[in-house]
């Protein structure tokens, strides 16, 4: 499943919004990093593609009043249809972007703003294909989430934050489903998942320091195939070679993390980024390729 009626769909921010759909449908908001995208535009710091500063205040409220039709669809979720949640999503994606790479992108949506620019004008810009993209994707997942939307309130957390994440600058998973650890892929080409996708979650499943959320599973979302991968927390642990204890593993994870920002000097919160982030590696790094080779042997 993908747009066929576009020649150069914006794949990153598609992926965001159906990312965005599916929290909302287990009673989730948005997350921080829209919210923070939004403050940040209402903020003295100069960025990469910064708008005039009657502009950045146009953008910022368009962005509270986003978050606050978000809230108020979570409240009383019959309230918008479709169609409108669909283009709430997209738009979001747009202000997480900014908080990500620390800039505003030549092609996001934003770069056409003005001083008079409002949500509504933002969501009525939104593509057709993107549309019916995220409505298509949103259907797909109708069957096969539906058993974990119909989990208790308090077993579903979306964009759980870890007691570890400050360790790595801060990382937030998508989804933790009654104790399933979910990761969400809207690639059209999902045999090309491999190592890095593995990877990262294992390194949310480690980062949970604590136990705080008792993940005793872990799983890949394919939303463009209606796919679910679940994997038993200490099959796919044996499944790295590893045949330690989870605890253990953890108290390894947390000991290098730390050790790691000792060697470079304290960690504070991060600023905010200036330039985009690299595109992630085909492999990891040489630090991470040594902390995976202690852990699981490899």
């Amino acid at each position: 499943m993908e747009p066929t009626d576009v020649q150069h769909p914006d794949w990153s921010a598609l992926g965001q919004a159906i990312d965005y759909r599916l929290r909302l449908s287990f009673g989730g908001r948005l997350g921080p990093a829209v919210t923070l995208g939004v403050a940040f535009l209402d903020g003295p710091e100069h960025f990469h593609g910064a708008p005039a500063a009657p502009i950045r205040h146009a953008l910022s409220e368009a962005g509270r009043q986003l978050l606050a039709t978000v809230d108020a669809y979570l409240a009383a979720p019959g309230r918008y249809d479709e169609e409108i949640i669909a283009r709430l999503c997209f738009v979001a994606a747009f202000y997480e972007d900014i908080a990500r790479n620390g800039r505003i992108r030549r092609f996001s949506m934003l770069t056409t703003a003005t001083r008079t620019t409002t949500l509504a004008e933002l969501t009525a810009a939104v593509p057709t294909y993107a549309i019916d993209d995220i409505a298509a994707q949103t259907h797909l997942a109708e069957r096969a989430l539906a058993p974990l939307r119909a989990l208790p309130p308090k077993a579903r957390v979306c964009g759980p934050i870890f007691a570890g994440s400050d360790d790595i600058g801060g990382a937030d998973a998508d989804y933790i489903l009654g104790g399933l650890l979910l990761d969400c892929k809207a690639t059209t080409h999902p045999r090309n998942l491999g190592r890095n996708e593995i990877y990262q979650l294992a390194g949310y499943l480690l980062l949970d320091y604590d136990d705080q959320y008792s993940i005793d599973r872990v799983g890949l979302y394919l939303s463009r195939q209606g796919g679910l991968i679940i994997w038993d927390a200490s099959e796919f642990l044996r499944g790295l070679g590893s045949t330690t204890p989870l605890p253990e593993l953890r108290h390894r994870f947390r000991d290098h993390l730390r050790d790691v920002a000792n060697e470079h000097g304290p960690r504070s919160t991060p600023p905010t980024p200036q330039a985009p982030e690299p595109a992630a590696p085909a492999s990891p790094p040489p630090h991470r390729s040594s902390l995976w080779s202690r852990l699981f042997g490899r």
